[in-house]
């Protein structure tokens, strides 16, 4: 018999579930919920919860072979992104498994903290050459500069500013600073001033610093010992470093 695509919808839950069948050995119409009612673990289990009169089951296409009704079906799953949607008790996506929250949380856990071979890394990285997806080195643009920038056109919120600044600050924080385990040598002193000394602002940088902070208002401190306001990057000179402070 012709094999066929089929929809079925569990009323109570909302879910849905789209498939194909090949292996019938009577006409669609008489195969679908009477002999057969699909492969899936999860929607057996629904049947025992509620009933199989709970399930809505349409049959959608009937094909001349197989190969073309296994095709439709991965089609239609990718157009319906089942990988995205909740509502769907679809499992795998042509042999993929649609992983789930915890599936996610037994794979990191296995994996966590397990240092990787140089086989490992060798497979993996053979396993990431020539990939299609859109992220992949070979896909995204040489230059991405102007309209080409994935930014282009668009700005950050005040609220992922401050994400990101917080997230910045925390990865830099006490010991995971760099500049924490830079010995400071009277050579290094020696060089950087070397560097610093004789560098001269330009009239364009000059002028473009100006307007930059032209209207803003800066935080300032009080310091007690010379009665100033500081502004806050200058602080660091006054208070108990105050040439006032007696």
């Amino acid at each position: 018999m012709k094999p066929y695509t089929y929809l079925i919808k569990h009323r109570p839950s909302g879910k849905v579930y789209y498939g194909y069948r090949s292996a019938n050995k009577v006409e669609p119409h008489e195969d679908l919920w009477k002999q057969y009612f699909t492969s899936s673990p999860k929607v057996q289990q629904l049947i025992e919860e509620t009933g199989a009169d709970s399930f809505d089951v349409e049959i959608r296409r009937i094909f001349e072979t197989k190969e073309q009704a296994s095709s439709w079906e991965t089609r239609v799953l990718h157009r319906c992104r089942v990988l995205e949607d909740d509502r769907w008790i679809n499992q795998n996506v042509a042999g993929y498994i649609v992983p789930t929250e915890e599936s996610r949380k037994k794979i990191s856990d296995y994996h966590k903290d397990k240092p990787k071979t140089n086989e490992h890394k060798r497979k993996i990285s053979e396993s990431q050459k020539g990939s299609k997806r859109p992220w992949s080195a070979q896909n995204l643009p040489k230059d991405t500069s102007g309209e080409n920038n994935g930014m282009f056109g668009k700005k950050h919120s005040n609220e992922t500013k401050a994400k990101i600044g917080a997230l910045m600050s925390e990865r830099i924080k006490g010991d995971n600073n760099p500049m924490r385990k830079v010995e400071w040598t009277e050579e290094r002193r020696k060089s950087m001033g070397d560097r610093a000394r004789g560098t001269k602002w330009t009239q364009e940088a000059i002028k473009a610093r100006a307007e930059k902070l032209r209207g803003q208002k800066r935080q300032k401190l009080h310091c007690q010992h010379c009665n100033r306001d500081i502004a806050v990057g200058w602080y660091h000179r006054h208070g108990d470093r105050c040439q006032s402070r007696t």
